[in-house]
C-alpha cells in the first residue's frame, strides 16, 4: 500500500515524526462522499467533520513546522541624544529591593 503523503515531507516540516503521524490521521479521517458534514472514519460514526482526531492531527501539523517569520531584514533602533553608548542604558538597571546599608562593625567582646 503507497501512501504518497509520506513521500512529499515540506522542507518547512522541522518535526517529521509528528508531521507523519498528523498525516497519516488526516488521511485516516476524511469526510464522508456522501455526507460531506460527517467523518468517514469508522470510529468517528455520527460525529461531525472536522472530528476531534482530524483537528488535533491538523493542529498537530502545523507544530511540526517552522514557525514563518513575520518580519525580515535588520532591526532599526532610533540613536538617543546625548551621544555614547553607555548613556543609552543609563537607567536600565535599577535595584527591585531597597538598598541596605553594610552592618555597622561592632567590636568583639574580649574575652578576660
Amino acid at each position: 500500500m503507497t501512501q504518497p503523503h509520506r513521500h512529499a515531507v515540506p522542507r518547512t516540516v522541522t518535526d517529521v515524526r509528528l508531521w507523519l503521524l498528523a498525516t497519516d490521521v488526516v488521511v485516516a479521517h476524511q469526510a464522508h462522499p456522501e455526507r460531506p458534514g460527517r467523518c468517514a472514519n469508522l470510529r468517528c460514526t455520527g460525529e461531525a467533520y472536522p472530528c476531534p482526531p482530524a483537528r488535533d492531527a491538523l493542529r498537530a501539523c502545523q507544530a511540526a513546522n517552522r514557525p514563518r517569520l513575520l518580519a525580515r531584514g535588520l532591526a532599526r533602533v532610533a540613536a538617543q541624544a546625548g551621544g555614547g553608548a553607555a548613556s543609552g542604558f543609563a537607567g536600565w538597571f535599577r535595584p527591585t529591593r531597597g538598598v541596605t546599608s553594610p552592618p555597622l562593625s561592632m567590636p568583639y567582646p574580649r574575652a578576660a
